[in-house]
C-alpha cells in the first residue's frame, strides 16, 4: 500500500494543489513537512467508506463489550490527532 502513495512537501503542494488533488482521486498523497508525514489527501469516497467502516467496527466492539464503554474509542482516536 504504501508503494502507491504519492509525495508531496509543502512547497509542492501549494504550488501544484490542483494537480494534488487530481491525483487524490485516483491515490493517496502524503503532505510532508521537513521530510516527515505531515498530512495526507485521499479521495472522498474512499474517506467516508473508512469512516464508515470504523463506525461499524465501534459498532461491533461496543456489542462485544456491552454499554459500559467509559469513552467511544474511535473519538478518542480522532479527537487526539485534533489537538495541537
Amino acid at each position: 500500500m504504501l508503494n502507491k502513495l504519492k509525495f508531496y512537501n509543502v512547497a509542492e503542494a501549494k504550488a501544484e494543489l490542483s494537480k494534488l488533488l487530481s491525483e487524490a482521486k485516483h491515490q493517496d498523497v502524503i503532505i510532508t513537512k521537513n521530510g516527515v508525514p505531515e498530512a495526507s489527501v485521499l479521495n472522498y469516497e474512499r474517506y467516508v467508506k473508512i469512516m464508515d467502516f470504523l463506525e461499524q467496527v465501534k459498532d461491533i466492539y461496543t456489542l462485544d463489550v456491552g454499554e459500559g464503554i467509559p469513552e467511544d474509542p474511535v473519538e478518542k482516536m480522532l479527537e487526539d490527532d485534533q489537538e495541537v
